[in-house]
């Protein structure tokens, strides 16, 4: 690169003699014409002028002949320096070839192993994380089995203790946690007023899950006794804003015609709500809460007959009672044709077979952050709140109380649940189940936070514990707040 330059001036320095050389040649030449003009216009002797250009044209020839040599010359240097260049600049080419042939070799090396590398280490990262996470999942596994092992014997030992027979009559039952799979009757109910032997229903009105089971206790099982009990589910069309029913009726324990009373007094109770469902929904809709029971009722807390009389609410459910009363006392004299028993009471020792146990529930509908509740009734039936995993009261009626002769002793109470509460209307018994330590955080696991089927509920209900009360009946109630945040049905 740097010979270049001297090259080429050196070779412009040469062509530039050789114009001055032939200039130089053209103008001597031109001198002796017009020399020879003058001496011919002169007159100068022949010879002189012979001898004088014969002299002129060796002293041009000569210096011809050394400019034609300085040419060659020059000529010869302008080739070897053409050749010396083009020797050079191939040279160059080779050079600049060869160093551009190995920084694109290298570039290309280094982003190959680049790449390489780099899916060498994805694939290394990739193989550790799976390992890892195999791993995490064998010791995970192995932490849960253990889990549950320990959970399995601490119930094993629980249920040994709390799960035995109450006598020594019955068969001793083999230690365990309660099995979720129900049990099943291996005989049918004596009787003319016998119905089945259990009975299921439910409905998901959006954001209110409502599930309902009646089932034959085990010892009215091994006695071959009917079912005494009912449940009912339904809607108050009557009312100005959607309410829905829960009722549990409780019959007599020996009573012969209690599964037609229960059924009876079930019925009843939703004509009689719906006569009295205009007024019913004027003192129980949103801003008439003012002077009545807003808040929710400590456990074990209900409405005392006087509080009720004062209370436009009380009148009603008190006038709506009396009327299932009445319609109670005449199962007696359609079913088995004796005497119907009054509403005040008296009659035939045949009407002490005629005794239900009521207990309902009105519940609002749609989307609530605080759902109201007014809970009502005669007799032992309760209604339990499960809430942060404990079980607890809110209402219970007058426990000697029955329908038809106690028509006039209603208990109400109103509370509010809140989303992810659980409301469980229930009979004596299944009540009994659910507020022991042991079975009740059974029940609280198994239903907390669920939507469970109507066969799962069933199961649940219908789970082999002994207890000392007769059939088991219960309405339950979850409350989700808002429709969207409703689980889905479990698989």
């Amino acid at each position: 690169m740097e010979i270049e330059p001297l090259v080429l001036g050196l070779l412009c320095v040469l062509l530039f003699g050789a114009g001055v050389l032939s200039a130089v040649l053209g103008l001597g030449l031109r001198r002796g014409s017009y020399g020879r003009g003058v001496t011919a216009a002169a007159g100068p002797p022949r010879e002189v002028v012979a001898a004088e250009v014969d002299r002129t044209r060796g002293q041009y020839e000569v210096q011809l002949t050394r400019v034609s040599g300085e040419r060659d010359q020059a000529l010869a240097n302008s080739r070897h320096l053409h050749a010396r260049l083009t020797q050079l600049q191939g040279s160059l080419e080779a050079r600049v070839a060869a160093e551009v042939d190995g920084r694109l070799a290298a570039e290309l090396e280094a982003r190959v192993q680049a790449g390489v590398e780099a899916r060498l280490a994805a694939d290394v990262e990739a193989r550790v994380q799976a390992g890892v996470e195999a791993r995490l999942a064998a010791v995970l596994e192995e932490r849960v089995e253990a889990g549950v092992a320990a959970r399995l014997a601490e119930a094993l030992g629980r249920a040994a203790a709390r799960f035995g027979p109450r006598d020594t009559v019955e068969a001793q039952q083999p230690p365990g946690p309660p099995p979720q799979s129900p049990a099943v009757p291996h005989q049918l109910p004596l009787g003319r007023d016998c119905a089945a032997d259990s009975t299921v229903d439910g409905a998901d009105l959006g954001p209110l899950i409502v599930r309902a089971a009646s089932v034959r206790g085990p010892r009215q099982r091994e006695g071959g006794e009917h079912r005494r009990d009912a449940v009912m589910l339904g809607l108050v069309e009557e009312m100005p804003s959607p309410t829905l029913l829960s009722v549990v009726a409780a019959g007599a324990p020996r009573g012969l015609w209690s599964q037609s009373a229960a059924q009876r007094a079930c019925r009843s109770l939703a004509s009689q709500l719906g006569r009295y469902g205009e007024h019913l929904g004027t003192v129980l809709g949103p801003g008439t809460h003012q002077g009545l029971r807003t808040d929710t009722v400590p456990a074990g807390h209900a409405t005392s007959p006087g509080e009720a009389e004062d209370s436009e609410l009380g009148g009603l459910l008190r006038s709506a009672l009396q009327g299932v009363g009445r319609s109670v006392s005449l199962v007696g004299l359609n079913e088995g044709g004796g005497t119907s028993v009054a509403a005040t009471g008296g009659g035939t020792e045949a009407d002490s077979e005629v005794k239900v146990a009521l207990t309902a529930l009105l519940s609002q509908l749609g989307d609530h952050q605080r759902r109201q509740h007014v809970a009502f009734g005669i007799g032992d039936n309760r209604v339990l709140r499960l809430r942060d995993g404990t079980w607890e009261t809110v209402f219970t009626g007058v426990r000697e109380a029955r329908l038809p002769a106690d028509g006039g002793e209603v208990r109400w109470a109103r509370f509010e649940t809140r989303p992810e509460d659980l409301v469980a209307v229930c009979s004596p018994p299944l009540a009994e189940l659910l507020l022991r330590e042991d079975l009740g955080e059974w029940f609280a696991d198994r239903w907390v936070g669920g939507r469970p089927h109507l066969t799962e509920f069933f199961s649940d209900v219908n789970v082999r514990v002994r207890c000392a009360g007769g059939d088991r009946s219960v309405v339950c109630l979850w409350d989700f707040g808002e429709a969207r945040r409703t689980p889905t049905p479990n698989a």
